[in-house]
């Protein structure tokens, strides 16, 4: 049973912990990004800036505990799961590029593009049923924030999914022509 135990301990503390560290970290630079474009010569914006890296991680673990405080795993867990499939969905895309890029053959393309229309068609449906059916019907303020951050997701998965295919496309042609 201390075995077992011990692998709890280090799953809770392997996986949880840097899931939420690399996720804040991530928040805190698209965060700063987002300063940049609306305000470059602000502090924040700078990446180097110590006030801007305490100040932007300090909104950004604000955030976050506030979804955890306000909700339970119920709230959290599905946003978690949509968000994972959809990272497998652009890991797919984008290496279905890279394929065609740097070999040139459809063929091979094909290994990482069949699974990325699986992966993007089934977790894009999971993530409006997870809006319409989890978070919506709550009519509350932590119902509204979470169906408006997987709108968020679904969007910018869309955009990246788009454009990734298109650049794939131009790759095909370009192969094709030479």
């Amino acid at each position: 049973m201390g075995y077992w135990y011990h692998f709890a301990i280090m799953f809770e503390a392997l996986f949880i912990l840097t899931t939420v560290d690399t996720g804040t970290r991530v928040a805190r630079y698209i965060f700063q990004e987002i300063i940049k474009t609306i305000r470059p010569k602000a502090k924040l914006a700078k990446g180097n800036s110590l006030s801007g890296v305490i100040i932007c991680g300090g909104i950004i673990s604000f955030a976050w505990g506030y979804l955890v405080y306000n909700g339970d795993i119920s709230t959290i867990w599905p946003m978690f799961g949509v968000a994972n499939q959809l990272l497998a969905t652009l890991a797919l895309s984008i290496g279905t590029v890279y394929i065609l890029k740097h070999s040139g053959k459809w063929q091979y393309a094909l290994i990482t593009f069949l699974p990325s229309v699986f992966m993007f068609v089934t977790t894009f449906v999971a993530g409006v049923d997870n809006i319409l059916n989890n978070y919506l019907p709550k009519h509350n303020l932590q119902g509204y924030l979470n169906s408006s951050l997987s709108l968020g997701m679904l969007a910018l998965v869309i955009i990246i999914f788009v454009e990734s295919n298109r650049r794939a496309i131009l790759a095909l042609r370009l192969s094709f022509n030479k």
